[in-house]
């Protein structure tokens, strides 16, 4: 029931908004009364916080992968960036939830999610981003600000059908991410 209540309030979250969606309107979606989704979740946050937990446990898992494969630098990342647009529209589209929503998170849960956020997936990446630039593989440039630079590109690409699911879409950005845009 409550991988059902979950998957269901994702669904919701991520079409109406988290102050588009009752919790009154979860238990509907479930077919359950308020009560019972109320004895699986306190409130609204702990739901997005338990939905912000497991999806970016998949995130580190993908990352850990790609980080512990053979290969460049280059090649490590763009084989994150491709499984990430392997997931379904609707577990990459938590990405944006999270952006626009973690501040609706009770203050321990938002230091918790925002602190595995950094240290399972932005950090990662980052140290891939300073491994390459350390020896030389990319060229000399803060690998935080490269990661928010990679991110930047690929945040809008996360949810619109069409391009987003479109292979062709990724290599073109983690092409012009690497090698930039001159001939």
């Amino acid at each position: 029931m409550r991988e059902r209540i979950l998957q269901t309030a994702t669904v919701q979250f991520l079409e109406r908004g988290y102050d588009g969606v009752s919790m009154r309107e979860i238990a509907e979606a479930c077919g359950i009364t308020k009560a019972a989704l109320y004895y699986h979740f306190t409130g609204k946050a702990e739901l997005l916080a338990e939905i912000f937990t497991e999806s970016l446990g998949q995130m580190a898992d993908l990352v850990e992968a790609g980080r512990a494969r053979q290969g460049s630098v280059e090649d490590r990342i763009r084989w994150i960036i491709e499984r990430i647009f392997e997931m379904p529209t609707e577990q990459r589209a938590i990405i944006r939830l999270a952006r626009h929503d973690t501040d609706r998170l009770d203050e321990a849960d938002r230091v918790s999610v925002g602190k595995a956020y950094s240290e399972r997936f932005l950090q990662p990446i980052a140290g891939l981003l300073a491994e390459g630039s350390a020896s030389g593989e990319l060229r000399q440039f803060d690998p935080d600000w490269g990661l928010w630079v990679l991110l930047g590109m690929l945040y809008p690409f996360l949810v619109p059908p069409g391009i987003s699911s479109d292979p062709r879409a990724i290599t073109e950005l983690m092409d012009v991410f690497f090698h930039g845009t001159a001939g």
